[in-house]
């Protein structure tokens, strides 16, 4: 049975290898954003590890995958109107991006007043803050400055406004390798574009052009929902599609290969996780697809805290965790457990209870637990 199959399937169960994964790509996020604070940067210990854009990729296209998944009989039957589907994404994702920034602001202004000063001050300009307050990335402005993951939410919004007609149109085809047909071709055309016209692989464009890497890797998410939806998959067939993604994906990372394969393996897993039947829940996976879209999300104010606050008044109390690079990595490392931390605190005291009281303001009813917002920004 698809993983698609009608409006009338029963809920999925929670826990799946997707939610497992979603968590994983969201650290991948953190580690390269803080990858530079590291002792030694973690580019120059392998280049793959600069390559934390590629996790961005993974979400853009997780985002229009889940969404068809979630909506796409409810789209199909004309059950939700584009406005109402509208509202609840941007309910879903406006709030935490607003509350994130103003805690962002406050810490800037706050430290500023007491004298102590960021590594990337250059970053906090408030001439930029109403950019980033109004989501003006995906027109050239605000990327690159405050909350940069924040650049996805507006990208993003763009593509929700016209997913309704999208999957329509994607429901016209009719199997699945017309379906893979199309998502290879979107990829192979928007990279060569991209080349050709802004210089840069579509996978890791600039900030000013965001809405052009983003756009087209959501429309190759629709069209791997699709094929999983057509090929009604064996799950054994799935397990294999899934696993071979990784392994390869796994091989041309080590191999720091071209991410034209990286980002079709990607694509691969993803299939192979869609179409594949979760019967159990993974240990956490549930917990951590929860938790992903905080940990996104304000990764870089529990960074600037850690990197900016913490460790600078660490290493003045106790020099000794300055010397050596095993206390170094140490304290890079507790970065990474603190900004996790965080993230569950933030989704269990601040995301969790305003998505609640909002949806039952606004849609009517409390919402039932669902995938987080599918995003991460590079």
């Amino acid at each position: 049975m698809s993983a698609f199959s009608s409006p009338t399937s029963s809920t999925p169960l929670r826990g799946g290898a997707l939610d497992a994964l979603r968590f994983v790509a969201a650290l991948f996020v953190v580690v390269f954003h803080f990858g530079d604070q590291a002792p030694v940067a973690l580019s120059e210990l392998h280049p793959f590890l600069g390559r934390g854009y590629l996790a961005t990729d993974f979400f853009l296209m997780l985002s229009g995958f889940v969404l068809a998944k979630a909506y796409g009989p409810a789209v199909a039957a004309h059950r939700i109107s584009l406005g109402r589907f509208w509202s609840k994404r941007f309910v879903r994702c406006y709030p935490t991006h607003l509350i994130t920034l103003a805690l962002l602001a406050a810490m800037v202004g706050a430290g500023a007043l007491l004298g102590f000063t960021s590594d990337n001050a250059g970053r906090f300009d408030w001439s930029g803050l109403p950019a980033q307050v109004l989501l003006l990335h995906a027109f050239g402005l605000g990327g690159g400055h405050w909350n940069i993951p924040s650049w996805t939410i507006s990208t993003l919004l763009i593509c929700y406004a016209f997913f309704p007609v999208l999957w329509r149109a994607m429901l016209r085809i009719a199997n699945p390798a017309s379906a893979l047909s199309l998502g290879l071709l979107i990829l192979t055309v928007s990279n060569l574009l991209s080349v050709a016209l802004l210089g840069s692989e579509q996978f890791n464009l600039p900030f000013q052009w965001c809405f052009f890497r983003a756009a087209p890797l959501f429309l190759v998410g629709l069209t791997l929902a699709r094929a999983v939806q057509t090929a009604d998959f064996k799950a054994s067939t799935a397990r294999v599609i899934g696993f071979g993604g990784g392994a390869v994906l796994v091989l041309n990372a080590v191999l720091a290969g071209p991410d034209m394969i990286n980002i079709l393996s990607i694509c691969a897993v993803m299939i192979g996780c869609g179409a594949s039947p979760t019967t159990r829940a993974l240990p956490f996976a549930a917990w951590g697809a929860r938790v992903s879209f905080c940990l996104f999300m304000v990764h870089t104010l529990t960074g600037a805290v850690w990197f900016d606050v913490v460790q600078p008044l660490a290493t003045r109390l106790v020099p000794a965790l300055a010397d050596g690079p095993v206390l170094g990595w140490a304290m890079w490392s507790g970065a990474l457990v603190a900004t996790v931390i965080g993230a569950a605190l933030y989704d269990r005291f601040v995301d969790s209870p305003i998505q609640r009281v909002l949806n039952a303001r606004l849609f009517g009813r409390r919402p039932a637990p669902q995938p987080q917002m599918e995003t991460a920004a590079a």
